[in-house]
């Protein structure tokens, strides 16, 4: 079908190859070389088609954006040049990135004007949480380690894109990394126009931005490069919460948006999110960069929170009971001894008031009370590992917290960890055998030559972590994310690694022999440096003969 782009045309809808609109008389082969063949996306401002680009072999798919006020002013159109102009410069020097379109044709015609830019297909992320719902925490993770370092490249080549949001950040679906699109408030560095020069108001709501996504200085025309940053995450705390920024609770005298209390977020990652979103400048990450290396590193560096009653003081006159984190439970201080157990580089202890304290560890976390008063989860597998225990086998750990644990060699073969929290912990050696670690937090952990063969790990934070010669045969790490890891030597075949996050992933002499990387984020210079074969399902979905 061919496309009339005239956007008074009562009938744009024609024949294929039809030359000129039936309704309209408009020429439908724009530049006589661009056929529009159906509506992208319209706004205030201008409007993006589909289109053929019929002057090349094969007639590729590209996308015409048409700029086109809605007014006749001299000045508004001198305006609109200049922005148009500004946007082709812009798209023209940073369109040779892979999370960027880039830009193929600009022209001006009947008074209008377009961008040819390469078309991406997939889904924006407003599309895919309309169609699947809430994004969860590593998913988010993904998604801003994946925009940094296109937000890192543009800033560095001095743009900000100023309207990030998640109907501008496009999947695509060749490959399921994420694209940047919709630049065109990239090159409006201009003063407001007057009400005589812009009656419509478009030219300055289109300079500004997306209300609500949009951080304070950019509302005012002042935008810097944390503008963007800010953008991010609160496209972020949409995807989590499904609500525009506009609608969440805010402070009525700083104005500062109280998101804290409508998303769940590691410790780590909240942090992260407190300096991306301060309202103020100049308590916000300086650069992409600097926000990527906290991210990778989990998080920025925070004052650790202060024990109520720290350990050195107490007294034999303690309480004769304490109170668990997360339940009005109280375990009466007869039924904990009082004792140190060795074995443990973390130094796990009782302390004289029966609060448990675990290295720099000390707030409760991952422990419950069942109906005999026993103590289970986290910080029970910690003192029983430094009692000599080692087999923890077939048991429910279900959100359960291990900090910083040293627990090498530690058998928890069939164990239900979801959501378990190992971030930094030694587990050399461990045996995860048929373990169900789904969405477990394992970024930084040392894992080496542990054991997870048939391991469940779907979405599971591998960041960073360490799985030197781990054998991690028929594991499920479908959409896990291991960006940083170091896999050197470990045992992946027949695993099944779809949509798995390997970006910068160590993969030296890693066997990937019969492996599902269908969808994974993984170059071949990586792939280069692993075993594969014939049966390795590379990530856009074919296999190769050797």
């Amino acid at each position: 079908m061919s496309y009339c782009v005239n956007p008074n045309c009562a009938n744009p809808n024609n024949e294929p190859f039809a030359i000129s609109c039936a309704s309209c008389g408009s020429n439908l082969k724009l530049r006589n070389r661009y056929r529009a063949s159906r509506p992208l996306g319209k706004g205030g401002f201008g409007a993006t088609f589909l289109a053929a680009d019929e002057g090349l072999p094969g007639f590729p798919s590209c996308v015409v954006k048409q700029l086109r006020p809605n007014t006749q002013s001299a000045s508004v159109l001198k305006m609109a040049r200049e922005l148009f102009e500004r946007e082709a410069f812009t798209l023209g020097k940073i369109g040779n990135h892979p999370q960027i379109p880039r830009l193929l044709d600009y022209f001006e015609e009947d008074n209008n004007f377009y961008l040819v830019q390469e078309f991406v297909d997939g889904e924006t992320l407003k599309q895919e949480f309309e169609r699947r719902g809430t994004f969860n925490e590593i998913e988010i993770r993904k998604i801003l380690t994946e925009i940094f370092p296109a937000l890192r490249f543009m800033h560095e080549n001095g743009v900000i894109h100023r309207d990030i949001k998640p109907a501008n950040i496009m999947r695509r679906k060749q490959d399921g990394q994420l694209v940047l699109i919709d630049f065109g408030a990239v090159s409006s560095q201009v003063n407001k126009p007057s009400a005589e020069e812009d009656p419509s108001g478009l030219l300055t709501n289109f300079a500004i931005g997306t209300p609500g996504f949009a951080p304070p200085e950019q509302m005012a025309m002042r935008p810097v490069y944390s503008s963007d940053l800010y953008a991010t995450a609160m496209s972020c705390l949409y995807l989590m919460t499904g609500r525009s920024p506009k609608d969440l609770p805010h402070d009525p005298y700083t104005g500062e948006i109280n998101w804290k209390s409508q998303v769940k977020l590691s410790d780590r990652l909240r942090v992260v999110f407190d300096k991306l979103l301060q309202q103020s400048v100049s308590q916000r990450f300086r650069s992409a960069e600097e926000a990527l290396k906290a991210l990778e590193s989990g998080g920025v560096n925070e004052e650790p929170p202060k024990a109520t009653t720290p350990a050195a003081n107490y007294q034999s006159s303690a309480p004769a009971s304490v109170t668990v984190k997360n339940t009005a439970t109280q375990i009466p201080n007869s039924r904990i001894q009082t004792q140190k157990y060795s074995g443990s580089n973390q130094g796990s202890q009782f302390d004289n008031g029966g609060m448990m304290t675990t290295g720099s560890n000390r707030a409760g976390i991952g422990i419950s009370r069942v109906g005999s008063g026993e103590i289970k989860g986290g910080r029970r597998v910690i003192v029983e590992y430094g009692q000599g225990k080692r087999n923890f086998a077939n048991q429910d750990y279900t959100k359960a917290a291990f900090g910083s644990a040293t627990l090498v060699g530690i058998v928890m073969s069939r164990s239900k960890l979801v959501e378990a929290d190992f971030c930094n912990s030694d587990l050399t050696g461990a045996s995860f055998q048929g373990a169900n670690l789904s969405q477990a937090k394992l970024n930084g952990a040392n894992l080496r030559e542990a054991k997870m063969q048939r391991a469940v790990l779907v979405k599971a934070d591998l960041g960073g972590s360490s799985m030197i010669l781990a054998d991690l045969r028929e594991a499920n790490l479908q959409s896990a994310y291991m960006s940083k890891a170091d896999l050197s030597g470990a045992n992946l075949s027949g695993a099944n690694l779809k949509g798995a996050y390997l970006s910068q992933a160590n993969l030296s002499s890693a066997n990937l022999c019969g492996a599902d990387l269908k969808g994974a984020k993984i170059s071949e210079e990586q792939l280069a440096l692993a075993k594969t074969n014939w049966g390795t399902i590379r990530p856009d979905g074919t296999k190769r003969l050797f």
